[in-house]
């Protein structure tokens, strides 16, 4: 008697019935990638919008050459209405000023997504857009700028404002910083999110996230009910939801990427993709 023929294994690894049009090197060196590009493309079925990643490993912060990998895949994309997802503990204000600004120059409208955390500067990119997805694994944080300072380590810039034992220009560079964050802030809500909201409203929202009091810690995690406590626009992801399992796979598929490859940051979407070196 005859076996019947192995079932193919199409749902352990989606693919076509043609060959790819790359060398069989090229591919094989780039598979990794390509396998993500087809589960975004997955992901823009389902939401009918286009999609671009921006995962980064925990040591890197967002920098000036962001804003500009951000807009050539950007460049990649045949529409301006975007999902955004987004992975990274945050970074200078002026980098998270310019990132902002190529998103809204490139784009008409857009969503955040967030699988995992994107904290302080990551959480400003988040407020920026017209909702933020969050799902079980999702934190934002407070926005409260950090300073560097030998022998103790990241201290809030509104700390070493109020020390009066600390250099002078020092107090005033960390107090620019705060006041360099709040503005940003309110100028992003003001104009996106919050564009229905009173004034006071705003500067409610802005005193809570901005102020080390309110969460006494720079890693404090602002989940979805925080986040829509304090009055963002937040929508949920039910973990049973097949959208979030999609997220959370190429979450994954990243992370694993990131950590096999050695790598610092990937900003990809389905067409066009740039990954960078670690900064150290």
């Amino acid at each position: 008697m005859s076996k019947s023929p192995r079932k193919r294994l199409s749902n352990q690894f989606p693919r076509t019935n043609e060959l790819p049009s790359q060398s069989s090197k090229f591919w094989a060196k780039e598979k990794d990638r390509y396998l993500r590009q087809l589960l975004i493309s997955d992901i823009e079925e389902q939401t009918g919008r286009e999609l671009v990643v921006y995962f980064a490993s925990l040591s890197e912060a967002i920098n000036h050459s962001d804003p500009d990998d951000l807009s050539e895949v950007i460049d990649g994309l045949t529409g301006n209405t975007i999902d955004l997802i987004i992975q990274t503990p945050g970074g200078s204000v002026d980098a998270v000023e310019k990132f902002v600004t190529v998103l809204k120059s490139r784009v008409a409208s857009y969503r955040v997504i967030v699988p995992s955390l994107a904290k302080s500067g990551g959480t400003v990119i988040a407020m920026s857009s017209e909702k933020i997805l969050l799902g079980v694994n999702s934190e934002l944080g407070p926005i409260d700028p950090q300073f560097v300072l030998p022998n103790i380590g990241a201290v809030p810039c509104q700390f070493i404002a109020d020390d009066e034992t600390q250099q002078p220009v020092i107090r005033s560079l960390a107090q620019s910083a705060v006041a360099r964050m709040i503005q940003l802030a309110e100028k992003i809500l003001s104009q996106g999110m919050l564009s229905s909201a009173k004034p006071d409203k705003v500067s409610e929202v802005i005193g809570k996230i901005s102020s080390s009091d309110t969460y006494n810690s720079h890693g404090a995690v602002i989940d979805f009910s925080e986040a829509q406590g304090l009055g963002l626009s937040v929508e949920w992801m039910p973990a049973e939801s097949d959208l979030w399992k999609r997220i959370w796979l190429l979450h994954c598929c990243y992370d694993h990427d990131l950590k096999m490859r050695r790598l610092g940051k990937i900003i990809e979407g389905v067409s066009n993709s740039i990954a960078r070196p670690p900064s150290y």
